[in-house]
């Protein structure tokens, strides 16, 4: 049908205008304009300019086509442009993170709706509607003869098609975690939007609100970062976080009161302390930490780790955080210094407003083997008694300059085996109470000692056991 449509109108008339309205129209985007940057984008794009031309140069078509449909991969175009719009940064998107939706200016939701439709028609595009066209264009250009070259695996009827679907399923991943679970089945509600809307601009106000609540660019993709000072947007996210949720850190109801408090009170706006986590190994000191994450996805709370080595890059980092309308947490595991080292320095002065204002949308949470952080060498006791007191003073008081200290203590064998029961019964692990608590005393004796990681390590041994006896 398309086909003698195609040849009716004739292949360089009314199609090769559509090709080139269309090119022309995604150059003149205005609220979403960098999603013309995207790097499959400006190939699709490269495609529609061969399409356009008068006289079609069916090379030109054909390796514009092979090098859009292979960096689509094997994404659905639809779904790719659709994904494209959540990770794209715009100016409706921070429009709507500063004020209610409601208050954003009816000339900026014009442009915005304008876009959505541009972008839908480019989405509409298909793999089929392009190949009748190359087919019948080349049969009006070229005689049989000519046309030869263009037969075989290269004849346009042979040409692999892209998908246009839209990816709205949504299934739950057991070890998934939740804050990761939350985020793609937010976006799954909005892609079925897309997906029952005639027109995509009708559908601005379930944009905004999605911006609203979870976010865009990298924010929308992911809930746990990590700094990387290497790469130009700083925050790399992170797939795969943690799934560990706080049912899960059994024996702990008195730490996970004091932190939750004051995360309550930071995500609330109002003040809150950083907090400094010390505690043996294996205590559940980031694994509490992580656990915020999976505790507040709906908060608009983001976790951002950064390595002790990083802290003299804060400054930078705390104005690239300042700039987002998120709540952040930076996270730094196992925090100590050795005695040569100055990031200690650039700590405390941190924490003091020295280096850089923490701004208001700002913590720090950081984990610690020891209680005074900085290591004591003999070097340092010996010389002028003042100076030398002065200087372990100085050392020594890293720790106070965080609001509050949580000490994680290890757990008594009446915890460790609390800790042992509600892991065994949260796995579905059965067997006897009294053969289940002999089995984790004895594993004590032959390892790491009584902790919450020992807890863990030992139940995943005994269901592996269990498992193999099934075989």
């Amino acid at each position: 049908m398309l086909m003698n449509v195609i040849h009716h109108l004739g292949a360089s008339t009314q199609f090769t205008d559509r090709y080139k309205r269309l090119e022309l129209s995604m150059n003149s985007l205005t609220v979403f304009m960098d999603i013309a940057k995207d790097p499959v984008v400006k190939k699709f794009k490269r495609l529609l300019h061969s399409l356009a031309r008068k006289k079609p140069d069916q090379e030109e078509i054909l390796l514009s086509y092979f090098a859009f449909l292979n960096s689509l991969a094997e994404n659905s175009w639809r779904d790719y442009l659709v994904e494209t719009l959540l990770r794209t940064a715009n100016f409706f998107a921070e429009a709507v993170a500063e004020k209610d939706v409601t208050k954003i200016s009816l000339s900026l939701q014009t442009k915005a709706g304008r876009d959505m439709e541009i972008i839908q028609e480019a989405a509409g595009l298909s793999s089929q509607e392009i190949i009748e066209y190359v087919k019948a264009s080349l049969a009006e250009q070229f005689s049989d003869r000519q046309n030869q070259i263009f037969e075989g695996h290269i004849y346009p009827e042979n040409w692999p098609v892209w998908d246009n679907a839209i990816n709205c399923d949504f299934q739950e991943q057991s070890k998934e975690a939740p804050a990761m679970r939350w985020l793609n089945k937010e976006k799954a509600a909005l892609k079925r939007e897309f997906l029952g809307a005639s027109r995509w601009s009708s559908i601005l106000d379930k944009l905004a609100a999605y911006y609203a609540k979870v976010g865009w660019g990298i924010f929308s993709k992911y809930m746990v970062f990590h700094f990387n000072e290497q790469t130009a947007g700083k925050l790399e996210g992170i797939a795969k976080p943690d799934p560990v949720i706080l049912n899960q850190l059994i024996a702990q109801e008195r730490e996970q009161k004091i932190i939750l408090d004051n995360t309550e009170y930071f995500l609330r706006g109002y003040r809150a302390n950083n907090i400094i986590l010390y505690g043996n190994r294996g205590t559940g000191k980031s694994s509490l930490v992580k656990a915020l994450q999976n505790e507040y996805p709906d908060r608009k709370l983001r976790i951002v780790q950064l390595k002790k080595n990083q802290i003299g890059y804060f400054p930078e980092f705390v104005q690239l955080l300042a700039g987002f309308p998120y709540k952040f947490i930076v996270f730094i595991d196992d925090l100590s210094f050795d005695n040569l080292e100055q990031d200690y320095k650039n700590l405390k002065s941190l924490l003091e407003g020295g280096v850089e204002a923490r701004p208001d949308n700002v913590l720090i949470y950081a984990t610690s083997n020891r209680r005074h952080l900085v290591r004591e060498t003999f070097d340092e006791r010996s010389g002028d008694e003042v100076h030398v007191q002065d200087n372990i003073e100085e050392k020594l008081s890293l720790a106070d300059r965080f609001g509050i200290t949580v000490t994680f203590l290890s757990p008594d064998q009446s915890s460790y085996l609390r800790i042992v029961e509600g892991l065994a019964e949260q796995e579905g692990i059965s067997i006897p109470k009294e053969a289940l608590r002999q089995k984790a005393l004895q594993w004590v004796m032959m390892h790491n000692g009584r902790s919450g990681r020992t807890a863990r390590q030992f139940l995943d041994h005994l269901q592996g056991e269990l498992d193999i006896k099934k075989e």
